[in-house]
C-alpha cells in the first residue's frame, strides 16, 4: 500500500517531520514494503492555507527527505487524511505514491497534457483518468472541466476547486499559480470513483412540462413553485401574498441546510456519479439524478430558479440534504465499493488500527484520494472528521488523503457539497 502520513503543527517543518515520522514507522508493516516492480514515484501533498505561503520551502524539503523528486498538490482551506480531518488551521498531508514505469504523468500549464491518442511505453492510453486542481479564479470553470473532460478516454476525472481563502498555490513538479494542474493515470492504473451528494427526495418525480433558462415554470402542467408547496406541505396558501424575501423565509424554515433538485432525462446514459435513491416515482426502483440547487424563486410567475437549465420532458424531484441523508450516502458508495473489492466491512478497534488492518480481499487498493466540499465537515455531520471515521469504519485502513475543495470535479461537471471518493489499486 501506499505510505502516508498527516499532522498539524503552527510550524510547516514540524508538522512535515510528524508525517514524515509515520511514514518511517509504516516500513516496518509488510504491506506498506516498497515494490520493486512498481518504478515510477510520485508524492502527493495538500496543506491548509496557513502553510501556503511556505510552498516552495515544503516541496525542497520533501523531496530532501523523501527521495522523491516528483510532486503534486495544492493549497485548500482544509485536508484529510485516513480517519482524520483539519479545517482551517495549520496541517499537511502526505502520500508516497509508487506505479509501474510511465504510468502517471504530472501536467500544468507549464507540463501541457499529452496529445490525443498518445500511448505510454507500455502501449498504453496516457489519458485513461486523472486527478485535477483548478484555481478558483481561473475564467469560466466550467467550459474548462467540459473541454478537458474531452480529451480523457474514461470519465474517471477527479479533483476540485483549491483554496479560496487565501493564495491559491498547485504544485506540479514545482510550485505554480493559476490555471489548472494535476496528475495523469494510463489505463493500466486502475482506478474506483464514487461520488456521494448526501441528498434525500421530499416529494414524488415530476416533468418539467414548462421551462426558460435556468427557470422551471411548470411542473405536471402546474406552477412550479406550488408543487413545490405540496411536496413540503405548504399548500395551505402560507406563501400567498407574501414578499420574495418572506416567501424565501417560509421555506428555508422547512430545509434548514438548503433546497435542491435532481434532474434526469429519459435518454440519459447511465453513470455512477448521478444521485442515486429509490422510490422518487410511480414504479421506480432505482434512479439517477444530477443535484443542483434552486437559487431563487418568483412568486408571481410561480417559477423556480435553478443552477442548471431543465429542459421540458426531465424528469424532477425535490430534495434536501441533511445529516441522516449524508451519512446513508455515503455509507452507499462505500458499500458500492465494498461489492467491487467482494470484501465484508471491517471490524476495526483501536488495536487494528495501530497495525493498520482490516479489509481483505484479493483486490487491495492501493490508496484512495478523497474531495469534499468545504461546506461538508462538521456543518453537514455534526461534528468534525465524522465522514472520515464513515469511510474508514465501511472500507477500513486503507492509506487516504484528500482535500476540501470549494467546487469538487467528477467526470465533465463541477459539483457542490459533495464528496468524490477514488480507489487506486
Amino acid at each position: 500500500m501506499f505510505r502516508f502520513g498527516h499532522a498539524t503543527h503552527p510550524n510547516w517543518q514540524g508538522a512535515i517531520e510528524l508525517a514524515l515520522a509515520q511514514i518511517e514507522g509504516q516500513l516496518q508493516l509488510e504491506q506498506f514494503a516498497p515494490d520493486r516492480s512498481r518504478q515510477q514515484k510520485i508524492g502527493l501533498v495538500y496543506f491548509t492555507d496557513a502553510f501556503a505561503e511556505h510552498a516552495q520551502s515544503i516541496l525542497n524539503f520533501l523531496i530532501r527527505k523523501t527521495g522523491f523528486s516528483e510532486w503534486v498538490g495544492a493549497s485548500a482551506s482544509g485536508v484529510c487524511a485516513t480517519g482524520a480531518e483539519y479545517f482551517q488551521e495549520p496541517a499537511i498531508v502526505i502520500m508516497l505514491m509508487e506505479f509501474p514505469a510511465d504510468s502517471a504523468r504530472i501536467f500544468s500549464g507549464r507540463l501541457p497534457l499529452p496529445k490525443a491518442g498518445t500511448l505510454n511505453k507500455a502501449g498504453r492510453d496516457a489519458m485513461a483518468s486523472g486527478l485535477v486542481h483548478i484555481d478558483p479564479a481561473v475564467d469560466d470553470i466550467t467550459d474548462l472541466i467540459q473541454d478537458l473532460a474531452t480529451k480523457f478516454t474514461s470519465d474517471n476525472i477527479v479533483g476540485g476547486l483549491i483554496s479560496n481563502q487565501g493564495p491559491a498555490v498547485q504544485i506540479a513538479r514545482e510550485v505554480v499559480q493559476g490555471g489548472v494542474s494535476g496528475l495523469l493515470f494510463a489505463e493500466n492504473v486502475d482506478i474506483d470513483v464514487r461520488l456521494t451528494q448526501g441528498c434525500q427526495p421530499v416529494g414524488p418525480e415530476h416533468v418539467v412540462t414548462r421551462s426558460h433558462g435556468q427557470f422551471a415554470i411548470e411542473l405536471d402542467n402546474e406552477p412550479a413553485l406550488d408543487v413545490l408547496m405540496r411536496d413540503l406541505g405548504l399548500d395551505d396558501g402560507s406563501l400567498a401574498n407574501q414578499s420574495l424575501d418572506e416567501a424565501a423565509a417560509i421555506i428555508s424554515g422547512r430545509v434548514s441546510n438548503g433546497l435542491f433538485v435532481g434532474l434526469r432525462s429519459e435518454d440519459a446514459a447511465k453513470t455512477e456519479h448521478y444521485l442515486r435513491f429509490a422510490g422518487a416515482g410511480a414504479g421506480s426502483k432505482h434512479q439517477e439524478y444530477r443535484v443542483r440547487p434552486v437559487v431563487g424563486l418568483e412568486p408571481n410567475r410561480r417559477s423556480l430558479a435553478i443552477a442548471d437549465r431543465a429542459q421540458p420532458g426531465e424528469r424532477l424531484v425535490f430534495c434536501v440534504r441533511d445529516e441522516s441523508a449524508a451519512r446513508s450516502d455515503l455509507i452507499r458508495i462505500c458499500a458500492e465499493l465494498r461489492d467491487e473489492l467482494d470484501a465484508p466491512a471491517p471490524k476495526l478497534s483501536e488495536y487494528q488500527a495501530a497495525g493498520f488492518q482490516g479489509m481483505k480481499s484479493v483486490r487491495q487498493p492501493m490508496g484512495a484520494i478523497y474531495v469534499a466540499c468545504n461546506g461538508r465537515g462538521a456543518s453537514m455531520f455534526g461534528h468534525s472528521g465524522a465522514e472520515l471515521q464513515i469511510i474508514r469504519e465501511q472500507l477500513g485502513d486503507i492509506p487516504l488523503i484528500g482535500f476540501f475543495a470549494s467546487g469538487e470535479i467528477c467526470g465533465d461537471t463541477l459539483y457542490g457539497y459533495t464528496g468524490i471518493l477514488t480507489l487506486i489499486y
